[in-house]
């Protein structure tokens, strides 16, 4: 006979309790399957051990466990200057990131390659060391204040690429700019300014290049001094650094202008690379009591690509009716393109005049918009325009601003819109005046101007910078000019861009450029100006959130500027071209040292670098 023993009820529940624990230590990875793993050994292929400032790095991560994820780590004490950058992984076991970007001649770098804890992973690490040389510029150009060129967010790089020297100098008395505001200088060097920057792809490649129009400054000098001043292109190289590759030029170097202005960066010629027009200010010809002030013409500037890809001087392309010598509009302050007449090539709007393009990069003069139309509505030269089509018909509106100093010879309005109507027939479209910019009528520079969909309703708005008359190009203010779907622009600045902090000592003569800077997939705003007291940078970044409404990035968004000594006193960055230097992050800046790296009894210097994104949460 079979005897069943029945345990107590507690006995019972006891047992099924620890069964339970038994079978939950089973199942969920114990410490003790951990600890019967083996070793893991790291090994990490690919390194540059020895490589350059902001270098691209790739590595591959193996062990002897298949099942290991891997994470790239570095200590919390780790200096700005000391960070890997740009660190990214599709599978945790293969790395790009870029070198840390250094300024000193030699820095070594360290960082640790870390196991993600498992079941089938135990923790370990493998130590690796980075030696990271300062990559060479064209110009040496070692910063005092390395500690303030790196925010988290952006960081100076590769100074001094590019830029520019002057030796040269004049002897004159200058009012400029008014007669009451003459300074007499004896054997004085030269001074100067990045005045216009523009971005394109000049060679082709698919990566976004550079130009820089150099001012040389004073521009009121009699033609015996006067100094050209040269046009550079810079060329990406794919991995965020630019050169100038005097290749390029058919010439063998770059060309030079008395005064080039705005510059446009267009396929003029239709071969696929862009092209290179700067609308010409003319040579200032002034007396020291006035007595002599008037300007000569002198032809616009534009480089065409040849069939070798190299740009060729073209400025015989373009008709002047002037034998050649430059447009009689004389001053082009502004300079825009786009395709008014709808045969799908660029035309370019400089001066009042429109030049109309064969395709080929030949440029006729309009027989309706041309100096006869300028002189017989006395609108005189624009001080800004824009070509951009306004109200979806396939056809480029003219956009244009004018001078603030126009009431003794001119009864013209602010502005104006020349809005076309489903039609090539420029003379036949209306005409619409345009809204006054904030200082009041004939009190407004505007600058420059540019255009996009700020709303996303499928329309293209405008923005144009604005200064004052008086003082003089002060006050940085951004009129926000949205389109009805007609083609009307309102402005609705108050309410869209209310916080306008620069509006009182800031110098606001620059450019206004449209571009998305932290990829949202909105428009954003980027101002880039000189200044040297509003304790605002040059380079402002304005944020679109969607609906068309802008907010000014804080200024310690940026980094302060690299400068020469300790005793530089004002450090905020002059310029700031938005531009894809690298394809990493969210989009980068070019701006400029400006002055104090040479020495001030030899030479004027002002150097090139790049603002190199790191993080697109700003």
């Amino acid at each position: 006979m079979i005897q069943i023993i029945r345990p107590h009820s507690k006995t019972l529940f006891f047992l099924i309790l620890f069964i339970i624990i038994i079978s939950s230590c089973g199942g969920g990875g114990s410490s003790s399957d951990s600890a019967n793993l083996e070793r893991l050994d790291i090994s990490v292929s690919g390194l540059k051990a020895s490589s350059l400032s902001y270098e691209p790095q790739q590595i591959t991560v193996t062990s002897n466990i298949p099942d290991c994820l891997f994470q790239l780590s570095q200590a919390s004490s780790t200096t700005p200057q000391q960070k890997l950058l740009h660190v990214s992984s599709g599978n945790s076991k293969s790395f790009s990131f870029r070198n840390p970007i250094i300024y000193d001649e030699n820095l070594d770098v360290q960082f640790d390659v870390t196991s993600i804890p498992s079941a089938s992973c135990p923790s370990g690490s493998s130590s690796q060391q980075i030696s990271v040389g300062k990559y060479p510029t064209a110009f040496e150009a070692v910063p005092e204040n390395i500690a303030d060129l790196s925010t988290t967010s952006f960081q100076a790089n590769d100074i001094g690429f590019g830029g520019i020297v002057i030796t040269d100098r004049f002897s004159s008395t200058i009012c400029y700019p008014t007669p009451n505001d003459c300074q007499s200088y004896t054997n004085e060097l030269f001074g100067q300014d990045a005045h216009n920057m523009a971005y394109g792809d000049f060679n082709g490649d698919g990566y976004e290049d550079f130009v820089v129009v150099w001012a040389l400054f004073p521009h009121t000098l009699e033609s015996s001094q006067k100094v050209d001043a040269p046009i550079n292109i810079y060329i990406n190289d794919g991995t965020g650094r630019f050169a100038e590759d005097l290749d390029l030029y058919a010439t063998g170097s770059p060309p030079k202008h008395p005064f080039a202005y705005r510059a446009v960066a267009k396929d003029f010629n239709g071969d696929g690379v862009d092209d290179l027009f700067a609308g010409s200010m003319g040579l200032q010809v002034r007396g020291e009591d006035y007595s002599q002030n008037y300007i000569d013409p002198f032809p616009h500037l534009l480089l065409l690509s040849n069939a070798s890809g190299k740009l060729e001087e073209s400025s015989a392309n373009i008709t002047d009716d002037n034998d050649g010598k430059g447009m009689l509009c004389n001053f082009a302050h502004d300079a825009s393109s786009g395709d008014p007449d709808g045969d799908g090539d660029f035309d370019i709007f400089a001066c009042n005049v429109l030049l109309i393009n064969d395709g080929s990069g030949n440029f006729t003069i309009h027989p309706y918009i041309n100096l006869n139309w300028q002189s017989s509505n006395r609108y005189g030269n624009p001080m800004s325009s824009l070509v951009v089509d306004l109200n979806n018909d396939g056809f480029d509106e003219l956009i244009f601003w004018n001078f603030d100093n126009r009431a003794p010879w001119s009864d013209a309005d602010e502005g104006y819109i020349l809005m076309s109507n489903e039609t090539a027939n420029i003379e036949a479209w209306n005409k619409i005046t345009l809204p006054t910019g904030p200082f009041g009528e004939q009190h407004n520079k505007y600058n420059h101007a540019a255009s996009g969909d700020f709303n996303n309703d499928g329309f293209m708005d405008v923005v144009v910078a604005i200064t004052r008359d008086l003082p003089y190009y002060e006050g940085a203010y951004l009129q926000v000019l949205i389109n009805d779907g007609t083609g009307k622009l309102t402005d609705e600045t108050s309410l869209r861009f209310s916080e306008q902090i620069r509006t009182d000592t800031h110098h606001g003569e620059g450019n206004v450029y449209v571009r998305d800077m932290n990829l949202d997939g909105h428009l954003d705003i980027i101002h880039s100006t000189r200044d040297y007291q509003s304790g605002h940078h040059g380079a402002h970044i304005a944020l679109n959130d969607g609906l068309g409404n802008f907010t000014s990035v804080r200024n310690s968004v940026l980094p302060l500027r690299p400068v020469r000594s300790s005793s530089t006193n004002y450090r905020y960055l002059m310029k700031g071209l938005p531009i894809n230097a690298d394809n990493e992050a969210c989009l980068d800046l070019i701006s400029v040292t400006d002055v104090g790296w040479g020495d001030w009894r030899e030479d004027t210097r002002n150097y090139l670098y790049s603002l190199i994104n790191k993080d697109c949460n700003y």
